[in-house]
Order: structure tokens, then C-alpha cells, then sequence
């Protein structure tokens, strides 16, 4: 099965919202990406990013996914964002391509002006998120599909 890197710059830091939704521990390594932004998005704990000149992301590298597991995060990001490709930067300087989840052009009008904090999130929502993310998504687990 092939596998695929990918770049999280949200919720899916979070070794518990990652375990959550694939339900596997999966290691990350920093990274960054540069020439997008990262916004809240209106009304939620969670952040979508757009294109922005000198804009620079914070995040983490996930390596070795494969189909079955990109699928899972494909259901749990939903329609209003969609895999692309980018290029990340390593701690250690060198590049490397990547997906990662990115507000559809049609959403972008969901992003606030509030710039997301992954730190602010940890402490004040990632507990809140985690209930609704289970609460949410009970009939699936109900049902098995997760």
C-alpha cells in the first residue's frame, strides 16, 4: 500500500486528536511551511490556512501514512477542505513535499482574522474539541465505520 506524507498544522498535532480520529499513535516531526497562513476558523477551535505571501506555518510531518489512514483524515477534515500538495521545512533545513488540509477557495469566507494557536488550543480547547469529536461521530463508531 502506498504511503504518503502529510503536514498537519492543527488539531491533528495533538497526539490524542490523531489517535482519535486514526486510532493509532503516530510520531510527528516539526516542520514548517511557508507562503500560507494559519486562521481560525469563525465560531470553532480549529484553524484552516490559505495561500498568503511570507506567511509561515508551524506543524508537524507525518510520515508513512497510508491509504486507509489518509482516507480516515479525508473523512474527519470534510468538505471544506481539500489535500494539497506543499513543500515543508525540517528543523534541520532541508525539504520535503507533503499533503496537507487546506480550506477549499469557496470556504475561505469561514476563516476569521484571527490568526490560530496551537499552544492556545492545548490549554483552553483541545478537551472541549475531543468530547465533541467523539460526541459527534458516535453513530460511527456505533456503526463501526471508524
Amino acid at each position: 500500500m502506498k504511503k504518503q506524507p502529510l503536514f498537519c498544522y492543527g488539531t491533528l498535532q495533538s497526539p490524542l486528536v490523531m489517535k482519535a480520529v486514526t486510532g493509532l499513535k503516530i510520531v510527528g516531526q516539526a516542520a514548517t511551511l511557508s507562503d500560507w497562513a494559519r486562521y481560525r476558523v469563525r465560531g470553532s477551535a480549529y484553524p484552516g490556512i490559505k495561500p498568503e505571501q511570507g506567511g509561515q506555518i508551524s506543524g508537524k510531518l507525518y510520515r508513512e501514512l497510508d491509504e486507509d489512514l489518509i482516507a480516515d483524515l479525508d473523512a474527519f477534515e470534510g468538505d471544506r477542505y481539500e489535500r494539497v500538495k506543499v513543500t515543508v521545512t525540517l528543523e534541520n533545513g532541508s525539504k520535503e513535499e507533503a499533503y496537507a488540509f487546506a480550506m477549499t477557495e469557496d470556504c475561505r469566507t469561514y476563516l476569521s482574522d484571527e490568526p490560530w494557536d496551537f499552544e492556545e488550543f492545548l490549554q483552553n480547547g483541545l478537551e472541549k474539541f475531543i468530547h465533541w469529536f467523539v460526541e459527534d461521530r458516535r453513530d460511527f463508531y456505533d456503526r463501526g465505520d471508524l
